[in-house]
């Protein structure tokens, strides 16, 4: 079944999403952000996980670091298995985030608790404090 995928805007609980995720210090913080800012997505659910697959409109500055997640993000959940949120970036630019069930039950992308999460940033772009 393979038809042409469409590209949308970001939706406000993918915003929340995204907002939460770089919410912690790394190196090139910045950039991402300015990238989110340009981004169209494809969303893709599947049993344990969901997929926001990214292409930027227009110029954007690459992300300088060689690192494929610079940040990854645990969600607590009050009755279930963490939520973990990985952000991949590929040649510089955001290329997915990929979102999982840590025990890899089903995956509710409306009932997403955030208001407790830890962050794992990669030691290439961490913030030497």
């Amino acid at each position: 079944m393979g038809g042409i995928e469409i590209y949308r805007n970001i939706y406000i609980k993918e915003q929340q999403w995204i907002n939460r995720l770089m919410d912690v210090e790394f190196r090139g913080r910045d950039i991402l952000l300015k990238q989110f800012s340009k981004a169209k997505i494809i969303y893709k659910q599947e049993y344990a996980f969901i997929s926001l697959k990214f292409k930027i409109e227009g110029e954007i500055e690459p992300y300088p670091y060689r690192v494929r997640v610079p940040v990854e993000m645990r969600a607590f959940q009050t009755s279930t298995a963490p939520i973990v949120f990985l952000l991949h970036v590929v040649n510089g630019v955001i290329d997915e985030l990929e979102i999982i069930t840590a025990d890899l039950t089903q995956i509710d992308a409306d009932s997403i608790k955030l208001e407790k999460v830890e962050y794992e940033v990669n030691q290439e772009v961490v913030v030497k404090k």
